[in-house]
This record gives C-alpha cells, structure tokens and sequence, in this order.
C-alpha cells in the first residue's frame, strides 16, 4: 500500500458516519458504504461521500452531480443542488455543510487524533516556525513525531513541501494525514493550526492535548473585522484544549494583547515564556547573543537550565523555542534531548532564510507579511546591518487592506530603500495595493525616487534592490517566503523567491567579472 492509499480510511457505512456527525440518516442508509469523506468533486472516486461546500469564488453545491458521476455514492449538502443529482443517489441536507465536513471525516477514519498528542500552534506571527521547531524537539528527544504546517509535512525526518497554500487542511485532508501518521507509528503531531481553521470548522473534529501561542498581533481583518473578533478565534484553541482532561496550555508572556485574556481562562496546566525575562514565566530565556551563525541562550525551565544554540536568524527565534521547549517537554519530551534536536535544526524554508553566493551584502528572504512581523524582522537587521538596509514587499490582493499603509510606515522608519512589488494581487489592481503601502510609507517620511521605489514586477524589483546594493548593505525579501506561485488575476504563476534572488545575483556577479 503507498503513503496516498494508507492515509486513507476503511470503508464505513453512511448511516454510521451521518449519525455521528449529528446528520438525518435516510432509509437504507447502513447499506450505503463510504470508503472517503471528499469535498472536492475532481477527487472523487466509487465509494466517495462527497460534501458539498458553498466557496468564497466556487460553490461546491455546482459540482455535486459531476461528483457522483466520478462515483459518489452520496452527497451532503446545504440544499437541493443544480444540476440535479442523478436518480437514486442519497442526498443528505445540512445546515453547515463545512461544519458537517469535519466530524465525517473524523468518522470515516476511525477519529486518529484521539490516540495521538496533537499540539496545535496559532498565534500571529512564528506559528510556522515553532511547529517545525516542536517536531524537532520531539525527534530530539527520539519521539515518533510528525508535524503539518504551512511549508511541510513532517514524518520522522522525511520532509515533504506542503503543495497547498493553507496553512491548516481542510478538515477531511487533515484527517486522513493524522491517520496515516498513526497508521505508521506516529505518537505526536504538531498542527499549525490558523484563525481561519478555528472558525471555518477544519479542526473541529481534532483532540487537542496542546495549545502553543505565539503573539498575536493583527491579521486577517477582512475575514475577521475586528481585532477583538480575531482574537476570539485563536482563543477557542485553548477553551478546547481547557475542556479536555489533561489539557497543556502554552502562553507568550511578553504578549500585552493576548496574554491578559488568555491567561485569565482555568486550563489543567499552563506554562509561560519570555524572551524579555519577565521573572515569573515559566520559561525565561537568559544571556541571549546573535551572531552570524545564530542565536546562543541558556533556557531556564521548570525541568531544568539548559544552554540552547539555534542555527537560526533573528533573536524572535528564541521566543519561538521557549514555546516549542515547553510544549514538548510537557507532552513527555526529555529537557536535554529537546534542545538537541533544537540545536540540529538547520533552517526554516523561507523564514529568515540567507541568500549568499559571495556578494559582499546580505539578501535575506522572509515570510513577514504583517507590520509586526515586518518590524520584528526590520530591527534584526538593522542592527545587524553596517550599510543601508533595503526591503522588498507587497502585499496581498483582495486581503486585509488595513494593514498596508502600516507595513508601508514601518518599513519607512527602519530602512533606508523600499521596493514596492507584487505578492499576490489576484484580481484586486496591483498599482492600488502598492498605492496603498506607498501611502503609508511617505506619511513616515519615504520619498519617492530617492528611498522608495515602485516596481509592481516581483523579479524585477528584486533584481533592482540586489543591483543597487554596495557592500555592507542588506537586502530583506518579505512577503513571499516559501511559497511556490505568485496569483494574478485568475492565473496561478509559478514563483521562487529564492531562486529569483540566486538570479539576480549571479547577474551582478557575472557582470564584475565575480565567480559565483
């Protein structure tokens, strides 16, 4: 059997499956057998129960007869679909489809996360990097552990790019993961876990042991309006795991935000961090120095003081593995072998990644796509950097216009240049969304022509930022990280951020006659 087949479920009867999910069960409907719970009609296959999901572009309810002509044997729906269904096929009528999505799923593959340690980790900023540095603290300790998150799926060691651009699955995906990783031996899995999972229903059916925060700042105000809204979205993570016997609960301390609130909720254990020293955190990170070859701490923790060395950028990285040094040696993690695996852990795709091929500067690609982030990531250069620091950056189309004009404002008080480009404009106009960052950034002083610049192509300005550099600068590349595409207007185009930057580099290069 091949990794696709094994994360799959056995077949279940639709009855049994519509019953727990709290759904009317038809006559005749135990004689109906379900070997995969889909929402998407191209996967659909004999044996499927598709579920029919209204989108934000697309409404799955359009595609329901194609999906039973792929050989769904039933569909689940908010109401009657069009086309009509073929003659004779189960049509099942829900109020919430996506909320029905997740506990079917779970059903059909046997509920895997109730016989793992699952941690999920949400905050604004760092989710992605501390999961991966959970998974690593685990395998340190010799932990049969896998990890999902925005860049990767983790098995053991194995590493495989995560191809979708969500950075928590779709509840029916995310199920027939855990299950496969159980199916293999798997104890614990840590699962990015975003606001739009919490409130779209994607973990609903998910046993949480942990929750692992990081700050939470400002994002996504188009789906969630408000800050206060969004916040109530992450805070659901821990009333969940709060609900649980056993429940670990892992908190920023340093956060003035979130902290006051999340911590005022009862949890069965609760562990603080702080990278600033607050006295009464659990975990307190002391003696912090960053160097070219990363950041050296000692971590005191309620199991003990131990030296840490990260082969990562960025001294906001020593928060992220107080965090992740906590959750895993809660969840059964050995002190000595959790900072081993810490220290082994070579790099996080796309966050604060280095680009060096000898160029007498440094050209850094993060995921930062918030002013927070932005800012986070600008003041670790800056201080770090002998000449000008320079950033590229866009922001993304038909998304959370409010944060634009203040990444524009931060990028104004920490760089010296600022190169406007494309991150993913989909069908919003690419020229407004620049417009808009341009605006916040000249109210901070930014001026045209002179430290900003407007180059809507992301190649180009990339290319621009590297060949204007000198020696001693920095060149910071947000926004894109690890993603592989760049969508505009209806086309997906293919990206690679590192690859672009590796280009425009051995141009330069190459034209001063520099080997690469």
């Amino acid at each position: 059997m091949d990794r696709a087949e094994e994360n799959r479920s056995m077949p279940r009867s639709l009855g049994r499956l519509l019953a727990a999910a709290g759904l009317t069960v038809p006559r005749d409907a135990d004689e109906v057998e379900v070997a995969r719970v889909v929402y998407d009609s191209r996967r659909a296959a004999p044996g499927s129960l598709f579920v029919a999901i209204p989108g934000t572009h697309v409404d799955g309810h359009a595609f329901a007869r194609e999906a039973v002509l792929g050989g769904a044997v039933a569909v689940v729906a908010e109401h009657t679909p069009q086309p009509e269904l073929p003659p004779g096929v189960p049509l099942i009528l829900a109020a919430d489809s996506r909320a029905a999505l997740a506990p079917l799923a779970a059903a059909a593959c046997d509920h895997p996360s109730r016989s793992l340690c699952v941690a999920g980790v949400t905050g604004t900023d760092g989710k992605t990097t501390t999961t991966t540095m959970l998974h690593a603290a685990w395998r340190g300790a010799g932990i049969a552990a896998g990890s999902l998150s925005t860049i990767d799926f983790r098995d053991l060691d194995e590493v495989v790019p995560n191809p979708t651009r969500q950075t928590t699955l779709e509840a029916s995906d995310l199920q027939e993961r855990m299950r496969g990783l159980l199916a293999r031996g798997r104890t614990h899995v840590a699962l990015e876990t975003s606001s739009h999972a919490l409130s779209l229903h994607r973990v609903d059916a998910i046993d949480f042991r942990a929750a692992v925060y990081t700050r939470i700042t400002s994002e996504h105000l188009d789906f969630h309006h408000t800050r206060e809204e969004y916040l109530a979205s992450k805070r659901s993570l821990l009333e969940r795991v709060a609900s649980g016997a056993g429940g670990i609960v892992v908190l920023d301390r340093d956060d003035d935000f979130a902290f006051p609130q999340l911590a005022a909720l009862p949890v069965p254990t609760r562990l603080t961090y702080s990278l600033a020293g607050v006295a009464d955190a659990d975990l307190v990170a002391e003696s912090v120095q960053v160097d070219v070859g990363g950041i050296h701490l000692v971590a005191r923790t309620p199991w003990g003081t131990v030296p840490l060395r990260l082969r990562l950028s960025g001294r906001f990285n020593a928060g992220n593995a107080l965090a992740a040094l906590a959750a895993a040696c809660a969840t059964g993690a050995a002190l000595e072998g959790a900072a081993a695996g810490l220290a082994g852990l070579e790099r996080v795709s796309g966050r604060m990644e280095a680009v060096a091929l000898g160029q007498e500067f440094g050209v850094v690609i993060d995921y930062a796509h918030t002013a927070e982030a932005l800012r986070s990531v600008l003041a670790e250069l800056r201080a770090a950097t002998a000449g000008r620091l320079w950033a590229v950056f866009g922001s993304a189309g038909e998304r959370d216009r409010e944060k634009r004009p203040a990444m524009g404002a931060v990028a104004a008080r920490l760089c010296d240049r600022i190169v406007l480009c494309d991150e993913d404009p989909r069908e919003e106009d690419r020229t407004a969304i620049i417009a808009d960052i341009a605006e916040g950034a000249r109210a901070a002083g930014a001026r045209d022509g002179e430290t900003l610049f407007l180059i809507p192509d992301r190649d180009a300005a990339i290319a621009f930022a590297i060949d204007g550099c000198g020696a001693g600068d920095t060149v910071l590349l947000a926004g894109k990280g690890h993603e592989r595409s760049i969508l505009s207007g209806a086309r997906t185009v293919p990206w690679d951020e590192r690859g672009a930057a590796e280009a425009a580099l051995r141009r330069r290069l190459a034209r001063a006659g520099t080997p690469s």
